[in-house]
């Protein structure tokens, strides 16, 4: 086994600088719009539904609440560098991963996944707003890949795979299957119901809703057969995380049959559509509260329809959650030996 140091700070320092080349980017673009700077991406000023929770915060409010989070993340970033200990670890472990998780939840709204979705309807967003949302997830990816390189160096595990001498299979790989399944099961109401409507069926809807809806739009029913056959689809290639032909290519594909599937080629879009569906599912799932309990004001016509409308997304955070947890699942089985410290085995699902 290779006699390196296990732990090697590198890692470490690299995701620290990319934590405070964020803080400070995002800081300053925050502190120009509080000093009435044009360009404020989060105006809400009709409350409506479907949109980010930090929209329903005041600019002011909002805007002073993210350059203090930005500036902890500038002290938190230079002290996991060369750690004084001035900073308690249990801080840095809830600041790193709380402002992940918020980033993720609390400021994309809707719009991140219709885009993804109308893309194949070759419709494409480039506004600030996308622009905005985009720029908020990278800065949850930096400040939760931070996280995982200083909790290794805690553990003073390998900064490249986070083994240790005496490793355990992690539990995401011994449930892997059945997490898959769920992220492959949780789009199917979203799909049904679209394939529904795409058939004039007024699946938890009343008729004159769809009706009003199709007068609206003339390629109604074109667009929630592709909506529900993007979810199916998504569903499918889902299930090549377990799947053989997820880890090799079939031999009937040109080119490429019989080959490895690349570890990334699966993992970056399927992550890209994870974080996507969490944060949309965590906006409808917000909104269908809101209005269930009169807590926002919304028209009777709403009301009388949100099982159908918008029901159907009560399955986006755990459809987000189950995708994320099966695509670090494939990662961590396909990973394989680790070329740092010589840790672990290949672990596939094909049998040579």
């Amino acid at each position: 086994m290779n006699t390196k140091k296990a732990y090697d700070p590198s890692r470490l320092n690299r995701n620290a600088y990319l934590v405070i080349a964020w803080s400070v980017l995002y800081g300053s673009l925050h502190l120009y719009w509080l000093f009435r700077g044009t360009g404020y991406p989060f105006q809400n000023k009709e409350l409506n539904l479907f949109e980010a929770m930090i929209t329903y915060l005041p600019a002011q409010v909002g805007g002073s609440l993210l350059v203090i989070i930005c500036f902890l993340g500038l002290l938190v970033g230079v002290e996991i560098r060369k750690p004084t200990r001035a900073i308690p670890r249990w801080f840095i472990f809830t600041y790193l991963w709380g402002t992940a998780v918020a980033l993720i939840l609390f400021v994309p709204d809707t719009s991140l996944i219709a885009s993804m979705a109308y893309a194949f309807l070759f419709k494409f967003d480039f506004s600030w707003q996308m622009v905005n949302q985009i720029l908020c997830i990278i800065g949850a990816l930096s400040f939760g890949f931070a996280a995982v390189a200083f909790q290794r160096k805690v553990r003073n595990a390998c900064e490249h795979c986070g083994r240790t001498e005496n490793d355990k299979p992690f539990f995401l790989v011994r449930w892997g299957k059945l997490i898959t399944y769920i992220a492959v099961l949780a789009p199917l109401p979203y799909a049904i119901t679209r394939y529904a409507w795409a058939l004039g069926i007024p699946l938890g809807v009343d008729r004159s809703f769809l009706q009003d809806f199709s007068s609206e739009n003339p390629i109604h029913h074109i667009i929630e057969w592709i909506f529900g056959s993007l979810c199916i689809a998504g569903g499918l290639l889902t299930l090549g995380l377990i799947q053989k032909w997820g880890e090799r290519f079939p031999y009937w594909f040109p080119f490429i049959g019989g080959k490895r599937v690349p570890v990334l080629l699966a993992v970056i879009p399927a992550t890209c559509v994870a974080i996507a569906v969490t944060s949309a599912g965590f906006v409808f799932t917000s909104s269908f509260i809101a209005v269930e309990f009169h807590l926002v004001s919304a028209d009777n016509i709403l009301l009388s329809q949100k099982w159908g409308a918008f029901g159907p997304m009560l399955f986006w955070i755990p459809w987000g959650i189950a995708l994320g947890l099966a695509t670090i699942a494939y990662y961590l089985r396909r990973r394989g030996r680790c070329g740092h410290c010589g840790r672990g085995e290949i672990k596939s699902i094909i049998k040579i």
